[in-house]
C-alpha cells in the first residue's frame, strides 16, 4: 500500500513538473516575443524619420543581408510588428490558462512548493524566511 502510495505521489509530481515546464515555456517565448517586437518598433520608429521611400537600405532576410528600400521594407515591418503583438496577446492568454491549471492541479492535490509560503510571510511580516524555491513538500 505504501508503494502505490509512493508511486502515485511520484506521478503527481511528474504531472506537476511536467506543468511547471510548459509555463516556462509560455512564459520564455512571450519573453522573446516581446523582445522581437520592440526591436521592430526602434526599426520602425527610426524608418518613419527617412522622408526618402527610395532610400537603400538592408534588411536580414533568412540569415542573408538584403538591400531593398525603406518603402519596400517599412510595410514589412509594420506588418510584423502587428503579427508578433497579436501573438503576445493570445501567448498572454495561455500563460494566464496556464497559470490557473497550475493552480488548480497544486490545489487539487495539496502540493506546497516550499519558498511560496515563506514568501507571502515575508511580504506580510518583517521576519526573515528561507528563499528556496522549486522544492515539493506534501
Amino acid at each position: 500500500m505504501a508503494d502505490q502510495k509512493r508511486k502515485n505521489q511520484e506521478v503527481i509530481l511528474q504531472q506537476f513538473n511536467k506543468l511547471r515546464q510548459e509555463q516556462r515555456m509560455v512564459a520564455q517565448k512571450m519573453s522573446e516575443l516581446k523582445l522581437e517586437e520592440s526591436e521592430h518598433k526602434l526599426v520602425i520608429d527610426a524608418l518613419k524619420d527617412v522622408n526618402e521611400p527610395t532610400r537603400k537600405c538592408y534588411q536580414l532576410v533568412g540569415g542573408v543581408l538584403m538591400e531593398r528600400t525603406v518603402g519596400q521594407v517599412q510595410p514589412n515591418l509594420e506588418n510584423n510588428a502587428s503579427k508578433i503583438n497579436t501573438l503576445i496577446t493570445t501567448m498572454d492568454k495561455t500563460l494566464e490558462s496556464k497559470q490557473k491549471e497550475l493552480v488548480d492541479f497544486k490545489e487539487k492535490h495539496g502540493i506546497k512548493v516550499r519558498g511560496e509560503d515563506s514568501m507571502e510571510d515575508k511580504n506580510k511580516s518583517d521576519s526573515p524566511a528561507p528563499t528556496s524555491t522549486g522544492v515539493l513538500v506534501n
